[in-house]
């Protein structure tokens, strides 16, 4: 918590860049239903504005730490020298920064594969036989609950049928 001139504030924004996905879990056998689930775009990064801008009373509130010597917030590092302080984003890292939390509201970074997957689109196989192949998205089946893609084996194109869940984007 802050104290002195800004005790009871809250002057920070975090913001974690993440990628979301659908995923089914398989558990002896039986099939769960599909969560969202989150991965950071960055691993082990935070974000973090600071509300009428970085002052020793808010970066010690980030350097707070417990009666063992652990971080209270959970915070290992904070980017920058202990002469000069944390380091600021320049401009190119803050429109990266904007771009992402645009393209995160507008669902571009959601990996679910029907997310802006267009037909003839390149993508991967996720499970059974042709598990890692790469093939073109031809669409879907079943209500959508299974995903068409055709590949090439051995020279002979054919369709084949896997659940929506494991199609992928191909890298």
């Amino acid at each position: 918590m802050l104290r002195g001139a800004r005790q009871d504030e809250t002057p920070f924004i975090p913001y974690v860049p993440c990628k979301y996905l659908w995923r089914r879990s398989v558990r002896s056998n039986l099939r769960v239903p599909r969560r969202e689930q989150q991965r950071p775009a960055m691993r082990s990064y935070l974000f973090l504005g600071v509300l009428g801008g970085l002052c020793d009373v808010t970066l010690a509130a980030l350097r707070e730490r417990d009666i063992d010597g652990r971080n209270l917030h959970g915070l290992t590092g904070i980017l920058g020298s202990a002469n000069r302080g944390p380091l600021a984003m320049n401009p190119a890292g803050l429109r990266w920064l904007r771009q992402w939390g645009e393209d995160e509201l507008a669902g571009r970074t959601n990996l679910t594969p029907l997310a802006g997957m267009q037909v003839g689109e390149e993508v991967r196989a996720g499970s059974g036989l042709f598990n890692g192949f790469v093939g073109k998205f031809v669409g879907t089946a079943e209500g959508g609950a299974v995903g068409v893609i055709s590949l090439e084996v051995m020279g002979a194109p054919f369709d084949y049928r896997l659940p929506i869940e494991d199609v992928h984007r191909a890298a």
